[in-house]
């Protein structure tokens, strides 16, 4: 249904001829991969551990789109960098409201790790290898390749009687929140994450996700009259404090390079 709307939202706004020239197979390496792959080790990591292991394993995002960015993107670990990772850490960490003592550590926290990092790869090669698409194309090409895995997943899952393959409730009500999630939780929220991702970079855009506990909690305060988590608050705030330290980092990393340049350019002008 998420994909329908977005192949839908793709073609009215960029035109079907922007479709038909798209990479899919490309999509499907990293839509596949990345989200489809990704999704399925979450749900087996969520099934094999407790609700507690894989929001610490999301935490963890900063980490690896650190890593990712030092990797491919010649980012430079510099200490403010560094400061600012471990800020978002312990920021997500309070935010979610988590007790590493109530976590379990064996192999479903190992298929969220994985997971996790999936879905920091798929982000970037998403907007890297998509440049040329906007950030509606870039979304719709993610969904389709994660959906081309899943429902190959399904088949052989049903073929081979795997389990863990059994429909649940469809009635009006059920069909709704399916309706509501994939208009809005898949299609909406995915795309403005990678618009997100295609302005800030995976490292900065991460932090932003240890702080979506304390959004959620902002929600639910205006809308549902909840009560106010001062700690969630401060986990937002440590996030906050992160993201700036890494922009900061990451403006000196420019400077610097720039500076370097143009001496190099100097000398050889020099030399010549």
């Amino acid at each position: 249904m998420a994909l329908v709307v977005l192949l839908g939202c793709w073609a009215l706004l960029d035109g079907w001829q922007t479709l038909k020239s798209a990479n899919w197979l490309l999509a499907l390496h990293v839509g596949g991969l990345g989200f489809g792959i990704g999704t399925i080790l979450l749900m087996i990591g969520q099934k094999l551990s407790d609700p507690v292991t894989p929001a610490i394993a999301a935490a963890m995002m900063p980490i690896f789109g650190a890593m990712l960015e030092i990797a491919f993107d010649g980012r430079k670990l510099r200490p403010l960098l560094v400061l600012g990772i471990l800020l978002a850490l312990v920021g997500g960490y309070l935010a979610t409201g988590v007790k590493l003592s109530d976590s379990t550590f064996g192999l479903g926290a190992l298929f969220c790790l994985i997971a996790v990092m999936l879905f920091a790869w798929a982000t970037r090669a998403n907007t890297k290898n998509f440049a040329d698409l906007s950030p509606v194309g870039q979304t719709t090409v993610g969904i389709a390749g994660a959906f081309v895995l899943c429902v190959v997943a399904l088949i052989i899952s049903l073929s081979l009687n795997l389990g863990e393959t059994a429909i649940g409730e469809y009635d009006g009500f059920h069909i709704s929140l399916i309706v509501y999630v994939a208009i809005f939780s898949i299609s909406i929220a995915q795309g403005l994450w990678i618009w997100g991702v295609g302005g800030l970079g995976i490292l900065v855009a991460s932090f932003h996700m240890n702080a979506v506990p304390f959004y959620v909690m902002v929600t639910v305060v205006i809308t549902l009259g909840g009560e106010w988590n001062w700690w969630q608050a401060a986990g937002a705030a440590f996030v906050a404090c992160g993201v700036i330290l890494a922009q900061l980092a990451s403006r000196r990393n420019w400077t610097s390079d720039q500076a370097n340049q143009l001496v190099a350019t100097d000398v050889h002008q020099f030399k010549d």
